[in-house]
């Protein structure tokens, strides 16, 4: 199925609901209703900010003309809200309009207003011109048609736009973050069910693991934590951070027998030590965690591990190139994503399954890649497509992620990077909200 066909049923799904509240209002002696929703181009609707956007255009009209929330919902074009009014269509379009043009983040916006006999009120009817394009000045409906704009440049401005709601607290306390990075793993570990991975029902493609090990790992992460912050404030060199990760993995590898958490402990280690860096500021997070990760791989970069190889072979960057690069698949692409979702409504288990999805596309995970080769890989990002858009269709994930774990657990595929990278987001979220 193509995302075309996706969206058409998405828009007669809304069609429907919206016939059927305008039977209601009929009967209730509304004169208008309206259809608040985002006019996001691509396929990927559920952009950061764009339910908060959304949110605060609805919280505008509220205040601005009488308004009943009759239905709120969200689907493969994004959040909307269906409304009514006792005002007139025409008056209720004119505060539409205001609001649209209000700031150039409303450009977004998408507010139909329709009359009881459901015939919509158009800007020409106000003897109003059309709506210019995101990027240019010219008419937004000549530049699709002539497709004026690149996928890739119409979403830059997108994403510009939505900034103002998508921001994030200007700083973090580094010893909050220390305190929540063992609940982002324990989070991670309880996300039931998880193909390849240890959850509560089984030990994913992991034989040698249990559920109870995994969470007796995570009870050991607490003391690292606590040497990370003990460092920082006795400003000890990097080779003292070092040591204690070295020291994280050696308690698991003597309790556990087994590297349960390595690469979580080298990623979390890594965050939290620039987090005491920059002071929490969160504008500089990325930044910081990028220039340690220069200097820990500079200094003390091994050479003779399943990642280096995977590395040399396929020339890929994996966790190294990840931590180099500044946690991109957490910060550009998870936790926008993860944040986006909750803020849209979607339950905590619903908006994790969703940040799965995404992490799968994104992380060059080279647990993957040791088990199952490129082929492996590839079938996490192929999966983590299949599952984002089953969730953005509102569909029951369960089915799907039992059904994958059983294949996963046949071909010995797993992805201890996603999950270390779902733990950090875990993490940070907890963190600043």
């Amino acid at each position: 199925m193509t995302w075309g066909r996706d969206f058409l049923e998405a828009r007669d799904h809304r069609q429907q609901e919206l016939n059927r509240t305008l039977g209601q209002c009929i009967r209730e002696g509304a004169a208008s209703v309206l259809l608040i929703g985002a006019n996001v181009p691509g396929p990927e609707k559920l952009r950061p900010g764009i339910s908060c956007l959304v949110r605060t255009a609805l919280d505008s009209l509220r205040e601005s003309i009488e308004l009943t929330v009759l239905l709120t919902g969200r689907d493969l074009l994004g959040p909307f809200h269906i409304a009514s009014s006792r005002q007139p269509a025409d008056a209720v379009k004119k505060a539409t309009v205001a609001i649209e043009t209000a700031n150039p983040s409303a450009r977004l916006l998408d507010v139909d207003v329709y009359r009881p006999d459901g015939s919509a009120v158009d800007r020409a009817t106000l003897g109003l011109s059309p709506r210019s394009c995101l990027v240019c000045a010219e008419p937004a409906r000549e530049c699709i048609l002539l497709r004026r704009h690149s996928q890739a440049e119409l979403l830059k401005h997108v994403d510009a736009l939505l900034q103002p709601f998508a921001q994030l607290p200007p700083r973090i306390c580094p010893d909050t973050l220390a305190v929540n990075l063992p609940m982002g793993a324990l989070r991670e570990l309880d996300l039931t069910p998880k193909p390849g991975l240890v959850d509560r029902r089984n030990n994913g493609s992991h034989p040698d693991l249990s559920y109870a090990d995994m969470r007796a790992s995570v009870e050991l992460l607490p003391l690292y934590f606590e040497e990370i912050l003990a460092c920082h404030q006795k400003q000890r060199p990097l080779a003292d951070f070092v040591q204690a990760g070295i020291a994280a993995e050696d308690r698991m590898t003597r309790e556990i027998r087994s590297n349960t958490h390595k690469g979580f402990i080298f990623l979390s280690g890594l965050l939290l030590m620039a987090a005491c860096a920059c002071d929490g500021q969160t504008g500089l997070l990325r930044q910081v965690t990028a220039r340690i990760a220069g200097d820990f791989f500079a200094r003390f970069g091994p050479n003779g591990s399943h990642g280096a190889g995977i590395r040399s072979r396929h020339g890929l960057g994996g966790v190294r190139a990840e931590a180099e690069q500044g946690l991109p698949a957490v910060f550009e692409h998870g936790w926008p994503r993860f944040r986006e979702a909750l803020d849209a409504g979607w339950s905590r288990e619903r908006a994790s399954f969703y940040l799965m999805a995404v992490l799968m596309q994104q992380v060059e995970d080279t647990t993957a890649i040791h088990r199952c080769g490129l082929e492996g890989l590839l079938r996490l990002r192929q999966d983590g497509a299949r599952l984002q858009r089953l969730l953005e269709k509102q569909q029951e994930p369960e089915p799907m992620l039992a059904a994958l774990n059983l294949e996963y657990r046949e071909l010995g595929l797993t992805m201890g990077g996603v999950a270390d990278c779902m733990a950090l987001t875990f993490a940070l979220q907890e963190t600043v909200r």
